[in-house]
């Protein structure tokens, strides 16, 4: 019943904070819309910070980042993982888009935001790290494209502000820009042997 309520909490804080803004949105309101006592939010998550922090893990949840995560480090080839790591931030991006551009933009005027968008960021470049290195296992990865480098440029593609770019600025449909993301990557990252196919693995 406890996790039941707290995943209440967080789903309407979620909601809200997409719809109005992080600023917009009081405790008051988020209890309201829970159904809860604001005292029951405290009791469950301890401030709006402690709130925040657990959006993070709600937001990987909503993406299923588990199971897809899964599918990175299980690829038998490094243009299966590359894939598989491109379709983690599509799912991300694609169904939980609207709440981190909420937080993102409200962080340069909410220090209390800095957390949790920190968290995130570190998530992203974290999930880059391994992508690369089971590229680096299956002894896909050009050897004139140093790890960190490689780490850097995959996150710095499948960045929250790079698929906002690809599906709002230029109008693409989610799956032609994942595929582009994945040739596009193969081209720069993965020796010439892990390269073959990219539309179809």
């Amino acid at each position: 019943m406890a996790q039941q309520t707290r995943g209440d909490i967080l789903r309407a804080a979620r909601g809200l904070f997409a719809e109005r803004g992080y600023a917009a949105t009081s405790i008051d309101d988020i209890a309201d819309e829970a159904g809860v006592a604001i005292q029951t939010i405290y009791a469950r998550l301890g401030s709006k910070r402690g709130m925040l922090l657990a959006l993070i893990d709600l937001i990987d949840e909503e993406a299923g980042v588990g199971p897809l995560a899964e599918e990175v480090t299980s690829a038998r080839t490094a243009l299966a993982t590359l894939r598989a790591g491109v379709r983690v931030t599509r799912s991300l991006h694609e169904r939980c888009g609207d709440i981190i551009e909420a937080l993102t933009t409200a962080a340069g005027a909410e220090p209390e935001l800095t957390d949790a968008v920190s968290e995130g960021q570190r998530r992203h470049r974290e999930g880059a790290r391994i992508i690369i290195d089971h590229i680096q296992e299956l002894e896909g990865l050009r050897h004139d494209v140093p790890p960190e480098r490689a780490q850097a440029l995959f996150a710095l593609t499948t960045s929250h502000e790079a698929w906002r770019e690809l599906i709002r600025g230029f109008a693409l449909d989610w799956g032609p820009a994942e595929d582009w993301l994945v040739d596009a990557l193969s081209r720069a990252l993965l020796a010439r042997q892990h390269k073959k196919s990219a539309n179809t693995n």
